[in-house]
């Protein structure tokens, strides 16, 4: 009977320390590590643990990065006298990320004279060390911009309006941890040092599976950016790499012709 007992109560305490152990190696993670989509940027570093784990079960190396920080900084800042006077010119991760955002909006709107006028304001202040083109609210001039340009007028009421896009997709900030390299086609590990090397990015991820009027499925679309990563990149003298970061959601029709998505690559000059 004791022994009975005995051998139940082991056993319960060995499942429940099994699932334990489960559930807490699945939280530690990075997010975004089981998208369907293998080519997909994962990881915020704004939001997860400094030491969540890659697809393949790896800590990112936060701890390696900070011991790396004046090696880096000074790569991307020049002498000390330029690194102290752009330190001044880093600002809040959340004003880099509302200004992303503010940029995509005009950018799928059309809007490409605001946003160039947007982008050289921002320029101009930044030379000046001021913050001029910057509102109260830690927002820049395209946010309100975008808030009081009306729409252009139609005579077809919005909802018999053929949609923009055929594919239905979202789109949002984040600061990758992990992607995966377009010149070589393998993982990469993305710097991000908190607060002072942060890399943000603008991705746009699919929504729907299937095209809204055509017969046909909605396929993922991706865009090289550079980021600094490690191992060191080929491309540029800093060690940076072209990442695969997800652009959109394109249809492609039932009877298209093979091989006739977008290739990341193409928009790439002499690559």
């Amino acid at each position: 009977m004791n022994t009975n007992y005995i051998l139940a109560k082991w056993s319960v305490l060995v499942f429940l320390g099994l699932l334990s152990s489960c559930y807490c190696k699945k939280a530690t993670y990075c997010s975004g590590w089981d998208k369907i989509e293998q080519n997909s940027i994962y990881g915020d570093a704004l939001k997860d643990p400094e030491n969540c784990r890659s697809r393949k079960g790896e800590a990112y190396p936060s701890d390696r990065l900070k011991r790396l920080r004046p090696q880096l900084m000074k790569m991307y800042q020049g002498s000390s006298r330029d690194s102290r006077s752009m330190k001044s010119h880093i600002q809040r991760p959340e004003m880099t990320r509302d200004q992303l955002m503010n940029y995509h909006v005009l950018a799928s709107q059309g809007r490409i004279e605001e946003l160039s006028k947007s982008i050289r304001e921002k320029r101009q202040a930044e030379d000046n060390s001021t913050e001029a083109t910057v509102n109260s609210n830690g927002t820049s001039d395209a946010s309100s911009a975008s808030s009081t340009t009306p729409r252009p007028q139609t005579c077809v009421p919005d909802n018999e309006l053929t949609p923009a896009r055929l594919c239905k997709s979202t789109f949002n900030t984040t600061a990758p941890m992990y992607g995966v390299s377009l010149t070589s086609g393998e993982p990469v590990t993305i710097v991000q040092i908190f607060p002072d090397l942060l890399q943000q990015v603008v991705f746009e991820m699919c929504d729907a599976k299937e095209c809204d009027v055509l017969h046909g499925e909605c396929v993922q679309t991706y865009v090289p950016y550079l980021f600094l990563v490690i191992p060191l990149g080929p491309v540029t003298l800093t060690g940076q790499d072209y990442v695969l970061v997800e652009s959109g959601c394109t249809c492609r029709p039932k009877f298209s012709r093979p091989g006739s998505d977008p290739n990341p690559a193409s928009i790439i000059p002499s690559f």
